[in-house]
């Protein structure tokens, strides 16, 4: 049994209304924990023109999150030196923890949302300075730890559809779905249990980010990182690498000026606090649009921090857009989630015509 410790969501704080829509949900939603308190919360303290970039943990599905759990083994180990190698970052100092990041608006979450948390644990990547040819380079990073966060805010997405409470819900049963559910499915990228064991996947917490910007995701990230590393181990704290897995249009965002108050000095700030780019090729996007950004004169920079990871056929075609669509329309594409989740979404009645 995986431990768990949780904020936000104790049962002697919910509302009757709350107990309520729990009791008129099946098995499978009951250990779903409810969020309203921790994301009223966290809005009501952390989204006011004057507050500073923060991460909160709403839950670890490991207790000594961010430590990694003790039984992940030597394979790990053995990933962590590689990785060390193949970045060829000679500041990296030897105590570094790595943190794969996946940050989204989750309307709703989805199998490609959990596939790139398993992607950044297992498969290789592939350092984007190389070009799309030189796979034979990639390399396992070795995550040590695992963080999916729901933004408060987002850059280009006005909030319809679900309410961040309702999102969060939908985000814990992502991590459920993740962690929990070892069996082998058709969606998961891992091959045997003592594979999984050997990602970290399991050691995985979700929360939430009050930035829109990644330049101040990563700043929040790495505090919240360090803060309970040192709770957990004590000094001295690591340095943090937090990979943001996204798709080629977020990517194309992190270098667009507007974006930025101050471009490129804030571009630089993100990379030269630990952030990194682990990206995947979506559908939409031809290959050759992709090399020819990577070619221009102002990426030659940072290269150097950007992987790209290769997600299954059968997840990469999967966006929350076309759920929401295949919900309101009842089409084949509502298999795309995880069970819990359209169970959920059916419960509420999320994305029927009025609510897109």
């Amino acid at each position: 049994m995986v431990a768990m410790s949780l904020r936000g969501g104790n049962a002697s704080n919910r509302t009757q209304k709350q107990h309520d829509d729990i009791e008129s949900m099946s098995m499978m939603q009951c250990d779903t924990p409810v969020y309203d308190d921790f994301v009223r919360d966290f809005v009501a303290s952390n989204t006011g023109p004057d507050s500073q970039p923060v991460v909160e943990i709403a839950r670890k599905f490991c207790d000594s999150w961010p430590v990694p759990c003790a039984h992940a083994g030597s394979e790990q180990a053995e990933s962590s030196a590689q990785s060390e190698s193949a970045q060829s970052e000679s500041t990296t100092p030897p105590t570094t923890v790595r943190v794969g990041v996946m940050d989204s608006s989750f309307n709703p979450p989805h199998y490609c949302h959990g596939a790139y948390m398993e992607c950044l644990g297992i498969m290789e990547l592939m350092p984007a300075a190389r070009g799309q040819h030189a796979w034979s380079e990639a390399r396992v990073l070795g995550i040590d730890a695992f963080l999916l966060l729901l933004a408060a805010k987002n850059a280009d997405k006005p909030l319809k559809g679900s309410s961040l409470e309702q999102r969060m819900r939908m985000v814990d049963m992502l991590a459920t779905t993740v962690v929990k559910d070892t069996t082998a499915d058709t969606w998961h990228l891992w091959k045997s249990r003592a594979q999984f064991d050997a990602s970290n996947l399991h050691n995985m917490a979700i929360g939430m980010v009050n930035s829109p910007r990644f330049v101040d995701k990563c700043k929040a990230v790495s505090n919240v990182v360090q803060s309970e590393w040192e709770r957990i181990k004590g000094g001295p704290v690591p340095r943090v690498l937090s990979y943001f897995a996204m798709g080629w249009d977020t990517l194309i965002r992190v270098f667009d000026p507007k974006y930025y108050s101050d471009y490129p000095r804030e571009l630089d700030e993100f990379f030269a606090n630990g952030g990194r780019i682990a990206y995947s090729r979506r559908v939409g996007f031809p290959d050759a649009d992709v090399d020819a950004f990577f070619a221009r004169h102002e990426m030659a920079t940072y290269l150097q921090y950007i992987f790209e990871l290769k997600l299954p056929k059968r997840v990469k075609h999967i966006s929350s857009s076309d759920v929401r669509v295949a919900v309101r329309d009842s089409t084949q594409s509502v298999r795309d989630i995880p069970p819990r989740i359209l169970e959920f979404v059916n419960n509420f009645q999320l994305y029927r015509k009025d609510r897109l």
